[in-house]
């Protein structure tokens, strides 16, 4: 097969990629648009004569779309196209958003920064409001999944992702993104998978907004520039140091964190970990931490909670020097599946969680007491395999 297409094209990522997820060969023959378009052997194989078209053995197959829906069906026992009927009509549902809710207000802000197409600060405006509400559609569907149809990546993650790829790297800035954790965490998931980098490599994100010529937007509240002083060469900025790891320095513990995690990847008995546990904790310099979910009623399926869970531990890195944690999902599905979880943290707060996952927002947080009822409880959340607190455990998963 031959696609007929100019560089650069953001339309074509997704047949592309497609193809790599299905192992599909796709020639990208030399094509000059000037004159390549205007001859009469072209036009025979599209009618709207313009870029892309996929020549295969049965005859050509035009608008970018309908071939990336074609290379997906090549396959079905991948399932990049659903693994059922209701999935695929899901699938079409997340093409036909991204075609009509996203990339045309994303075009409308792109382009003139690429030089096509004049800038209209109204449609500019208007635009920006659009991909807002856009990017929030997109946040509230992955807040508790990791791929927008199903359990694994299909056509529609792969289209959504390739319509915002130039985005991301253009004008989707810092405090733009800055609402979006689930869709920024989603998006970053995808860009580096082996089969996106074949076609897109890698995807810095933009700092600072790019703006189009005749922009001054990001300009108007800016302050007057003083004078200019002399010149004088500025010092460099000094990293800055977690407050934990100044906390270690300067109020070392008795007890090393490390040691402990050892200790409870190592056991062969828990019981015997939780006893150097107990014997080892330094109360002064570490707190015990209980939390549950406050949103437990949205849980509906149990492999999206799983997922969830997950995000939400890959999303606390920062803390991985300054916290051990087990994360449970109890419950079954059709009945009641809530999250909760138990903690140690270095310190007497949970303030540095949140402020290192934003997640931990949507959780209530408790400061143990440390009594024989707590012990009892820390215990059960860190060992126990198969009940907690009267409820099976579907899923336990473990931050150390």
């Amino acid at each position: 097969m031959k696609l007929y297409t100019y560089p650069g094209n953001y339309r074509v990522f997704k047949v592309l990629i497609a193809a790599e997820y299905n192992g599909i060969n796709i020639e990208l023959p030399k094509f000059d648009m000037a004159k390549d378009l205007k001859t009469k052997a072209f036009k025979a194989k599209t009618p709207l004569g313009k870029v892309p078209i996929l020549e295969t053995e049965e005859g050509s197959i035009f608008e970018s779309g309908a071939i990336a829906r074609y290379v997906a069906r090549l396959r079905p026992d991948t399932g990049l196209y659903g693994k059922t009927f209701f999935e695929s009509g899901q699938v079409d549902s997340w093409i036909d958003f991204s075609a009509y809710e996203l990339e045309v207000p994303l075009e409308v802000w792109v382009h003139p920064i690429l030089g096509v197409g004049k800038f209209n600060a109204a449609a500019m405006t208007k635009a920006k409001a659009d991909v807002k509400k856009a990017l929030q559609t997109l946040e509230n569907h992955l807040h508790l999944r990791t791929y927008l149809v199903g359990e694994q990546i299909t056509l529609a993650d792969i289209v959504v992702a390739t319509a915002l790829v130039y985005p991301f790297k253009f004008v989707l800035d810092k405090e733009f993104r800055k609402p979006y954790s689930a869709m920024n965490r989603w998006f970053a998931t995808l860009v580096n998978q082996p089969e996106f980098q074949a076609v897109v490599g890698d995807v810095p994100l933009i700092d600072v907004a790019l703006t189009a010529e005749g922009d001054n937007s990001a300009k108007k509240d800016a302050p007057k520039k003083e004078k200019a002083a002399p010149k004088e060469e500025a010092p460099k900025p000094k990293k800055v140091e977690h407050p934990l790891a100044v906390l270690n320095r300067e109020e070392p513990s008795s007890m090393v964190l490390d040691a402990w995690k050892v200790q409870y990847s190592n056991a062969r008995d828990l019981s015997t970990a939780m006893k150097w546990f107990w014997e080892n904790l330094d109360t002064e310099g570490y707190s015990l931490w209980f939390c549950d979910y406050n949103y437990n009623s949205e849980n509906t399926k149990m492999f999206m909670t799983c997922n969830a869970v997950g995000g939400f531990l890959q999303r606390s890195e920062a803390m991985r020097k300054y916290a051990f944690g087990v994360m449970d999902v109890c419950g079954a599905e059709g009945s009641e599946i809530i999250i909760t979880g138990c903690w140690l943290f270095r310190g007497d707060s949970e303030k540095h969680m949140i402020e290192a996952n934003p997640d931990a927002e949507y959780y209530t947080w408790k400061k143990a007491e440390l009594n024989d009822e707590t012990k009892a409880r820390v215990t059960a959340y860190w060992c126990n395999e198969d009940e907690l607190e009267g409820k099976p455990i579907a899923d336990s998963k473990v931050f150390k």
